[in-house]
């Protein structure tokens, strides 16, 4: 089997849809298929054995904001950095004769439908989220099969494309994520003897740290307690004034922006990590990264996440935007080391058969037999 991840943004900058396009090519390479990475010309590569990277230049969404009047055409922008990409890649394509192109985004729906003219190549139509652009549903008839990162997502597809996908959840890496012993020399510095709670992720205001930061307000009342929070974002100022006005920024530590690399000591420090979002988490790769530390994690009842936590077995799902339930939630995790170590336990088997990058590409594998044979 040929097969072609084609994502522009994989080789010009880092995130989630970046990681598991060069996850899901090692995992496919290593299991003998021919994997070809077809990104944006950049300098962002990961050394994986008998992993292909054809790069193709384009022009940027940031130099087409610089055009007056596209400077807050966000959803435009990005899709014309797509067609750009596509066309410059179009011959390749063509020339290559893919068995399957798989895809990430709905912006490149209309280069699939160039692609295929001179071509047998199958398309595959990943999801990630919720990238729809006024028209595309003309082009969506191009791919062959869609997979999904959620049962959530899933249902965000089919209502707008009247497609069904099949989910393939994201992934994470055991090997980085894994129990450990906290650092007691960290721990002491960063919150002396108080228990503690753990956000990882970017500071934006649907993120919902600041229900956490209220949690934080009503915990404080009756225990010792620090919340760190691990992340960079617009929203980190508004975050900051929060916590002064509830008179508990002495209780909140921001640690700045931490990488991938570094985060497992972090949520080994942690007794509890939360997180709160209320919109655009089709996913949520902190609680299976937590998980996979074995912490117990307290989410949002919102999005994918309840695909992720096992509400009453690895972690407990609190309402969107309520501070009182996740205080209470918290609490109650707080308050019995024993159910966290149980919950714990839990989380680390629950990523180990479902969360893994073997376990996605195995799912991804069934998705590419299941279009070429036509079931």
């Amino acid at each position: 089997m040929n097969v072609c991840l084609y994502n522009v943004t994989t080789t010009t900058q880092y995130g989630g849809v970046e990681s598991f396009v060069w996850e899901v090519a090692r995992g496919l390479a290593q299991r003998g298929v021919r994997t070809t990475i077809v990104g944006g010309d950049g300098n962002i590569r990961r050394a994986y054995e008998n992993v292909r990277v054809v790069t193709f230049p384009f022009t940027s969404r940031e130099t087409l904001r610089k055009i007056p009047g596209f400077a807050k055409q966000y959803t435009l922008t990005k899709l014309l950095e797509r067609l750009s990409f596509g066309k410059n890649a179009r011959a390749f394509m063509q020339r290559e004769h893919f068995d399957i192109i798989h895809i990430q985004k709905p912006y490149d729906l209309p280069a699939t439908a160039w692609f295929k003219r001179n071509s047998k190549s199958k398309i595959v139509f990943g999801c990630h989220g919720t990238d729809f652009f006024s028209g595309d549903s003309r082009f969506v008839n191009a791919s062959d099969i869609a997979v999904s990162c959620s049962a959530f997502n899933a249902n965000q597809v089919y209502e707008h494309y009247n497609l069904t996908p099949r989910v393939v959840y994201n992934g994470i890496d055991p090997a980085q994520f894994f129990p450990q012993t906290p650092n007691a020399a960290s721990r002491k510095k960063i919150a002396g003897d108080a228990q503690t709670i753990l956000y990882a992720g970017r500071l934006v205001r649907w993120k919902g740290v600041q229900y956490l930061i209220d949690a934080m307000a009503l915990l404080s009342k009756t225990r010792d307690v620090q919340l760190l929070i691990a992340g960079e974002g617009e929203y980190r100022a508004t975050l900051e004034q929060r916590a002064r006005a509830l008179g508990i920024s002495e209780r909140v530590e921001f640690l700045g922006y931490i990488s991938a690399d570094a985060l497992a000591p972090y949520y080994a420090l942690a007794d509890v990590v939360a997180l709160a979002s209320y919109a655009n988490e089709t996913f949520s790769i902190m609680s299976a990264e937590a998980m996979a530390c074995a912490r117990p994690v307290v989410g949002s009842r919102f999005g994918g996440i309840p695909e992720v936590i096992a509400n009453g077995e690895t972690g407990f799902l609190a309402e969107p935007e309520n501070a009182n339930d996740f205080a209470e939630k918290i609490a109650r995790l707080l308050d019995d080391e024993n159910l966290r170590e149980r919950f714990g336990k839990c989380g680390r088997e629950r990523v180990l058969k479902l969360f893994t990058w073997d376990a996605v590409t195995e799912r991804v594998l069934e998705a590419y037999d299941a279009v070429r044979i036509g079931r």
